[in-house]
C-alpha cells in the first residue's frame, strides 16, 4: 500500500488488521496530535463563488489539494463555510499533518 509523499496520508504509519473473514488488510493510522508550527501562513478572506479546489489551484499550482486548507482550518464541512470567512493558507510543501478527529 504505497503512499505518495505529497498525499494527505503521507508519514503516516500503516497497520495490519484482520478482518471479520479472517483476511489481512492494510489500513493507514489515524493523525493524532497537534499540527507542527509553521511560520508561512496567508490569510485569505473567500468571496461568492469561490471553492477550495480553485484556491488550491491558486496557492499550491493543484487544486487536487484543497484537503491542506480543510487541514488547517477548524472547519466542519466544506460547503458549511461563509462568504467572508477568514481562511488560514499554510505553506506549499509536504503534506500536513494536522489532526482531522471525527467525534460521533
Amino acid at each position: 500500500m504505497p503512499v505518495k509523499p505529497d498525499s494527505r496520508h503521507a508519514n503516516l504509519p500503516i497497520n495490519q488488521t484482520v478482518s471479520p473473514d479472517g483476511t489481512l488488510r492494510s489500513t493507514i493510522a489515524l493523525r493524532l496530535g497537534q499540527a507542527e508550527p509553521t511560520t508561512s501562513l496567508t490569510q485569505h478572506r473567500l468571496v461568492q463563488g469561490e471553492t477550495l479546489d480553485q484556491l488550491a489551484l491558486r496557492y499550491f499550482g493543484d487544486e487536487r489539494l484543497w484537503w491542506r486548507i480543510l487541514d488547517a482550518n477548524p472547519l466542519v464541512y466544506p460547503f458549511d463555510i461563509p462568504v467572508g470567512q477568514i481562511l488560514t493558507i499554510p505553506a506549499p510543501g509536504p503534506a500536513t499533518r494536522i489532526t482531522r478527529a471525527r467525534r460521533f
